[in-house]
């Protein structure tokens, strides 16, 4: 196959470096290219995104106008246009970061449902206007924006494109797709950068020579908002409801996050009607039985399989939208969907692995335990009641009275508004231990059967010593069969409460890596896998949240009761429902999926529930701390206009993401 010739001009953006390295190798891809020729695309590729990334002057939103690529050449058929949009697919899925580096902590750590190891973290202390994280992900984010721009404005501008169609309908058809995808795909990276940093510059169309900028402004989140719902309006209307497959941006996609934006803006009504046609369609359904490679698996459960089987062709009636991957498997654009293995336990530290295949299989993979689920959004009636039992005890009631007391008596919550103490009803799936790790069961004793006894969870807590989940002291006798997982913070020497024994803590198992499906390897941590981004059970809970805010509890409940009756959770009547309820059901259904900090602040509901339900960062989180701070390097690199610095980070800006009828923090 003959390659194109590409030219060099002074117009264009500086992100096609990227975009055009990642669309080349799409497009050549396939059985159009032989695997040698794969391998070195993907390494021009990784090569030309690290020299943009890594640019001296973070020029995320600027090119220098005399190095640019030009795209006359790509944007001139259906083929060139898809091959950029699989670009952006690619781009999206690196919220998962790279390796163990996950870069949506900006959206769901220091949270009421996550936590991590770091102190810097759980503190705030490293949020500075150099923070590492804020600069590669808004640099990131304008990849996708800008990439996006140049989609959208060739194809909704140059007339003589091939669309590649049969006739002028089937043209028109794939030219309103395109556009719909690369709109939906612009409001996504706002919502990421809004969310983040606040004010940002908006930028909705594609930089040229003519129009290059050294003088962004920080655009009002009100402004931003208005592009990000013309967008999703034109996605809804150009798109089909699933469309051709759940690695592209859909209808539903497209509604889900219209019908959100609305409920940040406090139009209710507007977001019931946007997020209706959606939770009503044929096209999708609760899943509510066993499906697909699972469906057979004894340690699983028909909520389970829906992570472990994402796409419609399997039986997952639910999913929406996937970042692609999987061992061996072809997808759209370069980057890898990185499975979320930072979020299970750390267990390498036992003596008792050996760390074979066969024991790092059992363990979920060899993970890093960076960020850990809060107690609160793991216990069940019987972990809360464990944890209460043990709230008041002090330093003569421990086994060991030389060891600090868990001060449980200063985390441990109690509702006063009438809803559970605990996450999980016993009868709910999603908090049983077939979705929630609370124990780990094997012949280590290695005598053919699991059957050793083992010291009771309720002598482990007070004990929280290794020996005890794992060997005897200065012995080769293990304690048992069964090792449990809980919860363990002492205070630290300078006198805040810190995590203990992280390789303990109860996880969500949604993340589990396993070996020929998510991994190829278990003995390393950069586990890939496809991913459900997004699932019809989160657009219920939207559509619940926006008939509660509405006035409408009656048809609230309903929708919030059928997403708990797939479940197996007590149903909720009307006069029972509150904006915390309608948080904690998003925390059962949807934790470590949906973004929470973004749930949080748009709901005012922030710096309440971190400070009650977050053990290792109540009482640090300020107001400031909604935002994370703007890149220094941006600042810096806006050379003909002052741009300001976030509140709290040595500037003035800020900004308020809650409506009238939500709390005021």
């Amino acid at each position: 196959m003959k390659p194109k010739k590409y030219t060099l001009s002074h117009t264009g953006i500086m992100t096609m470096i990227a975009s055009f390295t990642s669309m080349l190798a799409i497009r050549l891809c396939g059985n159009l290219i032989n695997k040698p020729m794969k391998k070195h695309i993907k390494i021009f590729t990784f090569l030309s995104l690290l020299l943009f990334i890594s640019c001296n002057e973070d020029t995320f939103l600027k090119e220098d106008p005399k190095a640019a690529l030009y795209a006359t050449n790509i944007y001139d058929t259906y083929t060139g246009f898809r091959s950029s949009m699989n670009s952006v697919y690619s781009q999206m899925r690196r919220i998962n970061g790279e390796s163990v580096r996950t870069w949506a902590q900006l959206w769901q750590q220091n949270t009421d449902n996550v936590m991590t190891r770091t102190h810097s973290i759980n503190q705030f202390a490293d949020y500075t206007p150099t923070f590492s994280i804020a600069k590669d992900c808004y640099n990131w984010l304008y990849i996708i924006v800008n990439t996006s721009n140049m989609i959208i404005y060739r194809a909704e501008n140059d007339a003589s494109v091939n669309w590649e169609g049969t006739n002028e309908e089937e043209n028109n058809k794939k030219r309103k797709i395109i556009i719909g995808e690369a709109r939906a795909a612009r409001a996504w990276a706002y919502r990421l950068l809004i969310y983040a940093f606040g004010p940002v510059p908006l930028s909705a169309a594609e930089i040229t020579g003519s129009n290059y900028s050294n003088a962004w402004e920080r655009d009002p989140i009100g402004v931003i908002k208005a592009q990000m719902k013309e967008d999703l309006l034109i996605a809804v209307e150009n798109l089909d409801m699933i469309g051709e497959t759940q690695i592209y941006i859909n209808q539903a996609f497209a509604r889900h996050y219209l019908g959100e934006l609305y409920l940040s803006l406090g139009e209710f009504d507007k977001a019931i009607e946007v997020l209706k046609p959606l939770c009503e369609s044929k096209d999708y359904s609760l899943v509510n039985s066993r499906f697909g490679r699972t469906a057979e698996r004894e340690d699983g459960n028909y909520f389970m399989d829906m992570f472990r089987n994402p796409y419609r062709k399997d039986g997952n009636t639910e999913s929406i939208f996937v970042f692609a991957n999987g061992v061996g498997d072809l997808f759209p654009g370069y980057f890898k969907t990185y499975v979320k293995t930072a979020y299970t336990g750390d267990y390498r530290d036992f003596a008792r692995n050996n760390k074979t295949e066969e024991e790092y299989t059992l363990w979920g993979g060899k993970s890093r335990g960076r960020c850990h689920n809060t107690p609160f959004s793991m216990f069940n009636e019987e972990d809360y009641n464990r944890y209460k039992k043990f709230k008041d005890l002090d330093e003569e009631g421990m086994v060991d009275p030389l060891r600090n007391p868990y001060l449980i008596k200063y985390w441990l919550w109690e509702h006063n508004d009438g809803r559970d103490n605990f996450m999980y009803e016993n009868e709910d799936i999603r908090g049983q231990h077939t979705s929630v790790r609370r124990f780990f069961a094997y012949d280590w004793t290695k005598d053919g059967e699991i059957s050793a006894k083992s010291i009771s969870l309720d002598e482990a807590i007070p004990r929280h010593e290794d020996p005890y989940q794992d060997k005897y002291p200065d012995s080769d006798i293990f304690v048992g069969d069964t090792v449990y997982t809980f919860f363990l913070f002492q205070p630290s020497a300078q006198g805040y409460l810190a995590w203990f024994k992280k390789h303990l803590y109860t996880y969500t198992r949604k993340w589990e890596a396993e070996l020929g499906y998510s991994t190829d390897n278990v003995f390393v941590e950069n586990c890939t896998q496809t991913i459900v981004h997004l699932r019809l059970a989160d657009s219920y809970l939207l559509l619940a949240e926006a008939y509660m805010m509405n006035g409408s509890n009656n048809d609230a409940a309903t929708w919030i009761n059928k997403v708990r009756e797939r479940a197996g959770a007590s149903m909720i009547s009307a006069d029972k429902l509150s904006l915390d309820f309608v948080l904690d059901e998003r925390s059962r259904e949807l934790v470590t999926e949906e973004l929470r900090k973004i749930t949080l602040l748009r709901t005012g509901k922030f710096i309440e529930r971190t400070n009650l339900y977050n053990p290792l960062s109540m009482g640090y989180v300020k107001d400031y701390h909604k935002l994370a701070p703007f890149p220094q390097a941006t600042i810096d690199a806006n050379k003909d206009k002052a741009m300001d610095q976030n509140l709290g980070y040595g500037g003035s800006t800020t900004c308020d993401f809650t409506p009238a009828g939500y709390p005021d923090e």
